[in-house]
């Protein structure tokens, strides 16, 4: 008589991850889930970023021989009286343009983070540099042919492409249109 009663979850062991969670209330859909197709768009802009900030490095910022031909040259068409030491100028060019690529990379890295959170501005703002890159790419391939310098153009060009196609890829354009709309719905929500 004094037998104790078994009840119906003495049997299981206990969950190692804790209690389940509750499913989300009606009109929450749940987090969103990014698809891989924009993490792949999220590596290629990484890698495009890395390439153009080492392509300028390696073939103007450390050629410091291009550099004193281009000052020599501006300083040629200046009056002699506002010509300046042309090793100075060269000096500052490389410091803007060290600061210049850190910046431009910094602001690269912005916008593919924002693109990978769902920021379709960021998506159009990195398709938009993509396109420039490859015009300018184009335009150079035809003035020039092609030379030694523009592989790094071109392994830059080939990621942002890569890119671009990933990030329009169906799944990412949803991805893009849930973000959009579970922002306005927040936003509606007192």
């Amino acid at each position: 008589m004094n037998e104790p009663v078994s009840q119906p979850n003495d049997e299981l062991p206990p969950d190692p991850f804790g209690p389940t969670p509750m499913p989300p209330p009606p009109g929450d859909r749940g987090p969103l889930v990014r698809p891989k197709a924009v993490d792949s768009a999220f590596q290629a802009i990484l890698a495009s970023a890395a390439i153009s900030a080492l392509g300028t490095v390696f073939t103007v910022l450390l050629d410091r021989g291009m550099l004193t031909r281009l000052v020599t040259e501006m300083m040629a068409t200046l009056p002699a009286e506002q010509r300046t030491n042309v090793e100075g100028m060269v000096s500052a060019f490389q410091v803007i343009l060290a600061f210049s690529i850190v910046i431009f990379a910094g602001l690269l890295l912005l916008f593919a983070h924002k693109m990978r959170t769902g920021r379709n501005w960021a998506r159009v703002l990195l398709t938009a540099y993509t396109a420039f890159g490859v015009y300018s790419f184009l335009t150079a391939m035809a003035s020039s042919g092609a030379e030694l310098a523009l592989m790094w153009s071109l392994a830059e060009v080939a990621f942002g492409v890569t890119a671009v196609v990933y990030m329009f890829r169906p799944e990412s354009t949803k991805y893009f249109a849930e973000y959009k709309q579970r922002r306005l719905q927040s936003r509606q929500r007192p």
